[in-house]
């Protein structure tokens, strides 16, 4: 399974935010978002594209909060939002 960090929050399900919490209940959606959010030759996002046609390195934030989604769909332990 791949680990994730997301910058000012701890390790693990537990600090990835809001939209971890959001999108445990939207498979489908986290689903895609691990489909298209991956890493090119370069080490950088195939779907994280600016104007350039340059990405940002990866993984990026989207795939970071998908695979925190993915851990807690998986684990059943999803939280509600507002912390309840």
């Amino acid at each position: 399974m791949t680990d994730f960090h997301m910058p000012g929050a701890g390790p693990g399900p537990a600090g990835a935010g809001p939209m971890a919490d959001v999108l445990a209940d939207m498979p489908e959606v986290w689903g895609r978002l691990l489909a298209e959010h991956i890493p090119d030759r370069l080490g950088r996002c195939t779907a994280c594209r600016n104007v350039s046609g340059s990405g940002v390195r990866w993984p990026c934030t989207l795939q970071q909060i998908a695979v925190a989604a993915r851990v807690l769909y998986e684990r059943g332990r999803r939280r509600t939002v507002g912390g309840s």
